[in-house]
């Protein structure tokens, strides 16, 4: 058997996430393939040192400018040329986008939100906002998925695969991407910080996540958020953490004014330390911390600030 990994890329190079997909693929299938989405050298100098994978196919085009539909057809072409066992995507945007299409491409049902594979047909995912978790077998000929790269560790980065230079995308539509701008920070990106601080509604306004960011820079962390606070426009829509959001697994997740819906701590479950500091003691969010404080949340984000200064 043999596995293709959807190797994503971004300005700084090669996603982190992807060698813990190949975790999972080499779990799955012994040998792994990585189509790596960009032609950066130090994206390629990375990826081919993964511990596992055989050969990286790279796309001469760059990853932010690929086409949802070029990049199915371009996967499923790949497949068939190779007879590919099993396709893994990231469950990210772009994953999420062009797992579906690559599956209905082939005539096979997807399978999402891979958090565990037993073996080349079984594999676990959660259901009901995380708080089940399934064990299910697929039996479809090619198997086709999306993982969820905070629940697998990175493969080790000792050996030696092979660079190959993909062909050219296949233009589907009259359609191309005329530009791609980025959100620029200094911050760590939020699905690969070692420590997250977030907030909700306790924090109350704008000027509650003014203060929370201030604390972010102190500790070099990536900053989070609710769904209500996102949408009550307090803070950008990237920060959203949970099953509609961003799911995350940090050495140290921080919750300032977080009740703890369902939604929510499924984007928070694989985190290996909470903190929750919430004036209500019936919050839901303590149930699942490691540390717990019962006070204000701004004037807890006031107190750690005068301990770190």
């Amino acid at each position: 058997m043999r596995a293709l990994v959807i190797g994503e890329v971004n300005a700084l190079g090669i996603k982190p996430t992807v060698a813990s997909l190949v975790t999972a693929a080499a779990k799955a299938a012994g040998t792994v393939d990585i189509l790596l989405l960009g032609q950066q050298q130090t994206a390629q100098d990375v990826a081919k040192c993964f511990r596992g994978v055989d050969k990286v196919y790279v796309n001469p085009d760059e990853g932010d400018n690929i086409l949802t539909e070029s990049l199915s057809k371009a996967v499923v072409a790949l497949v068939k040329e190779h007879s590919y066992s099993h396709v893994f995507f990231e469950a990210s945007s772009m994953g999420k986008s062009v797992m579906p299409r690559v599956a209905a491409l082939l005539d096979v049902a997807p399978l999402s939100d891979v958090t565990a594979v037993i073996d080349a047909q079984t594999f676990i995912r959660p259901i009901f906002a995380g708080s089940i978790d399934v064990t299910l077998k697929d039996e479809e000929p090619i198997v086709v998925a999306s993982i969820r790269a905070t629940a697998f560790d990175p493969c080790e980065k000792d050996g030696a695969a092979q660079i190959v230079m993909n062909a050219p995308f296949p233009e589907t539509m009259k359609t191309r991407k005329v530009s791609f701008e980025a959100v620029k920070t200094d911050r760590p990106a939020l699905q690969s910080a070692r420590i997250v601080v977030a907030g909700g509604r306790g924090l109350e306004d704008e000027a509650g996540f003014q203060k929370l960011t201030q604390l972010a820079d102190r500790l070099g962390a990536a900053i989070g958020a609710t769904r209500a606070v996102v949408d009550l426009g307090w803070c950008p829509n990237d920060w959203q953490v949970g099953q509609t959001g961003k799911i995350i697994a940090p050495d140290l997740y921080i919750a300032f004014g977080i009740s703890g819906a369902m939604q929510h701590i499924a984007g928070i479950k694989d985190a290996k330390v909470v903190v929750a500091i919430n004036n209500d003691p019936e919050a839901p969010i303590f149930e699942v911390a490691d540390y717990g404080l019962v006070m204000d949340a701004k004037a807890g984000i006031e107190e750690l600030l005068k301990e770190l200064n």
